[in-house]
């Protein structure tokens, strides 16, 4: 039996800081947000407009630094097990 594979995500810790500390730098839109943290606009989109709540360790870094907030303060690390469809359709 192989090990489990695991994934490190961030998962945002609140909506309403997110977007509190976009007003305070004065960026208005996700697009905004993603040009300053170099970012492609879909990611950064899906996360200011709630469709998701997680994302990988480079792009959270990169907000936080687009937005000049302490590292760890939007985003908290979490370890998700990543499914192997592989394993799963061989024992079926």
């Amino acid at each position: 039996m192989e090990p489990d594979d695991w994934r490190l995500t961030l998962k945002l810790k609140s909506h309403r800081a997110l977007l509190e500390y976009m007003e305070f730098h004065r960026i208005g839109t996700a697009y905004e947000l993603a040009r300053r943290s170099k970012l492609k606009p879909g990611v950064v989109g899906h996360l200011v407009a709630r469709r998701r709540n997680s994302c990988s360790l480079k792009t959270a870094r990169a907000i936080e630094e687009a937005l000049q907030c302490p590292p760890g303060f939007l985003f908290e690390a979490r370890m998700s097990q990543v499914a192997d469809t592989r394993r799963q359709s061989d024992a079926a």
